[in-house]
């Protein structure tokens, strides 16, 4: 994979890990500690070309992927108990889930965490708050939509 070092605050894809279009639609697993928010997303997001699911934990997020098996995650990364980076880490590590694609989805701006996000186990960045277009068009950048490539 290749680092891309994040610039701006603006939804984006630092990898070239892709969705591959196995299924209809593409499953994406919201995780986020604040429910009304996990809960919002996930009504915008599924009524489009994806299939959506909302958890709002750490814990839960390992339990679900690995039951529903989702193609991606949008993963906030400043939760209690188990955070955004940990849950991202305990993705790649596991086999079954390493190549799922897997977004930050969090209300920081900094440099620290978007530098920390690139460089970690994330393969793109989104600010909560910004335009659900912007999101959705992000979503997209990760849908290979030819051949799988085997990575899944």
């Amino acid at each position: 994979m290749s680092a891309i070092k994040p610039q701006a605050s603006y939804p984006y894809r630092w990898t070239d890990r892709a969705i591959c279009v196995k299924r209809r639609h593409p499953r994406i697993l919201i995780v986020d500690d604040n429910t009304n928010a996990a809960e919002a997303l996930a009504a915008y997001l599924d009524g489009g070309p994806f299939k959506v699911l909302a958890v709002y934990g750490g814990a839960a997020a390992i339990a679900a992927a690995c039951i529903w098996k989702p193609d991606a995650l949008l993963l906030d990364i400043s939760m209690p108990v188990i955070d955004g980076f940990s849950v991202a880490r305990a993705f790649r590590q596991n086999a079954k889930t390493s190549s799922m694609v897997i977004v930050a989805l969090t209300a920081h701006d900094d440099a620290f965490v978007k530098q920390r996000a690139s460089e970690g186990d994330f393969d793109g960045y989104c600010q909560k708050g910004l335009m659900l277009q912007s999101l959705m068009a992000l979503l997209h950048s990760f849908i290979e939509s030819a051949n799988c490539l085997g990575l899944r």
